[in-house]
């Protein structure tokens, strides 16, 4: 998903757009995901796609900031799209009731039975000396809502961009940079 940056597209500057690729050279415009209305200002970006609630739908949930500042949109919320047609078209993205952003990537999908993860930073975005230390979780079964925040990793060093895939039900395998206390995406963690 990219920002369009073109003033004069017949888009508009608002939306942001999706590349359908064959090769990492060009991009096709494959469709796009109208700008918010609740942050016209704002830089969609580093999505993840997975099954949404309903049958048949997708949803991307998407981290942002306002594009002229890069500073984080108050409060710090995930924002989301859905398309109830296989990607062809998008809803205008909306902020999320819960899941937290600090302008970071964070990880959304859903699990076999349904339920919704998502792994994001839970402090101030860097370069705040306390930014990406933590990696915390929510979790919302199918139809539900976002339940209570828990720890995915804490080592009190720096962690960010998680990402999982669940290899058996319920069972996960997960991989995310880290750093130092003080520097960040020195190695990469796996469990």
């Amino acid at each position: 998903m990219h920002r369009n940056p073109r003033r004069n597209d017949p888009l508009g500057s608002r939306d942001h757009f999706v590349l359908n690729n064959t090769s990492l050279m060009e991009g096709n415009l494959a469709t796009f995901v109208p700008q918010p209305a609740t942050a016209p200002n704002g830089f969609l970006h580093e999505g993840n796609i997975a099954p949404g609630d309903a049958a048949g739908e997708i949803k991307v949930v998407m981290c942002t900031a306002f594009e002229d500042e890069l500073k984080m949109i108050d409060p710090p919320r995930a924002f989301s799209t859905v398309s109830r047609d296989g990607g062809h078209t998008w809803s205008p993205a909306k902020q999320e009731p819960d899941p937290w952003n600090v302008k970071l990537k964070a990880f959304f999908g859903r699990t076999e039975h349904g339920t919704h993860p998502y792994v994001y930073n839970d402090a101030p975005a860097s370069p705040a000396p306390t930014g990406r230390l933590a990696l915390r979780y929510k979790l919302k079964p199918a139809g539900g809502s976002w339940g209570a925040e828990k720890t995915f990793y804490d080592a009190g060093i720096k962690n960010s961009y998680p990402t999982l895939i669940e290899v058996a039900p319920v069972d996960f395998r997960a991989v995310w940079d880290s750093g130092t206390k003080d520097r960040s995406c020195t190695h990469i963690h796996f469990r």
